[in-house]
């Protein structure tokens, strides 16, 4: 599935060069679940960036399936994010004057299919996330665990081959984030996903059968068996 090798990223801070990832070496197989932990800045969040062709790193490869995301042209690379790529954030980015069922086909624009098909898929994405009784409804006339389950219907509408999450627990109570981390790991399992997904939370992370460590822009892997 991914190879990165040697992988480093630099942005400028005035004069100083910032080294964000320094020579990340990463491996993720088909079907994969890993969490990416680690402090405030230390790379996590455009470690992400890269495994979904957000951004392209200062030197190194980042290959999916065998294609190299950073050497690929904008239109390709756009393609490939469409078609095989699903992302959640933080922040559900919803669009607020659309329901919850024309939010999810949003992400099917892009792909040319017409119209009734986008209104089934989306529908059928929303039955998998419990929300299917509720896909007329606006974003804010949803709690934020209900927003979220959205988001993820949103991203998992396109049946991409890897789904990317980026701290999607970070805003709800405990409660609700258990909920939904169940519904990501069962539809994980279910859809045979490819899932890695950034967390501060530590609760989170001990769930994880592989979890990702990055301080300093250096990565650290530690196989461990999920309760």
């Amino acid at each position: 599935m991914y190879q990165l090798k040697d992988v480093t990223k630099q942005y400028r801070r005035g004069t100083e060069t910032v080294d964000v990832l320094a020579g990340v070496d990463l491996a993720i197989g088909d079907g994969d679940r890993l969490v990416v932990q680690g402090p405030t800045g230390g790379g996590k969040s455009t470690l992400l960036q890269m495994l979904g062709g957000l951004d392209r790193p200062t030197s190194g490869s980042v290959e999916l399936d065998g294609v190299d995301l950073a050497a690929l042209p904008e239109a390709r690379l756009t393609k490939v994010r469409a078609e095989s790529i699903g992302f959640v954030f933080r922040s559900c980015n919803l669009i607020p004057t659309l329901s919850a069922e024309e939010n999810v086909e949003t992400a099917l624009v892009p792909t040319g299919l017409r119209a009734a098909d986008r209104r089934e898929r989306a529908a059928d994405a929303l039955a998998s996330v419990g929300l299917a009784e509720r896909r007329s409804r606006l974003p804010a006339e949803l709690s934020g665990g209900q927003q979220q389950r959205v988001a993820i219907a949103r991203a998992l509408v396109k049946r991409p081959k890897v789904l990317l999450a980026d701290e999607p627990t970070g805003d709800l109570d405990a409660s609700t984030r258990d909920e939904i981390m169940e519904l990501l790991e069962g539809l994980w399992k279910e859809h045979g996903l490819t899932f890695v997904m950034v967390t501060h939370d530590s609760a989170i992370a001990d769930r994880a059968p592989r979890l990702a460590t990055i301080r300093g822009g250096r990565i650290k892997v530690t196989e461990r068996t999920a309760p």
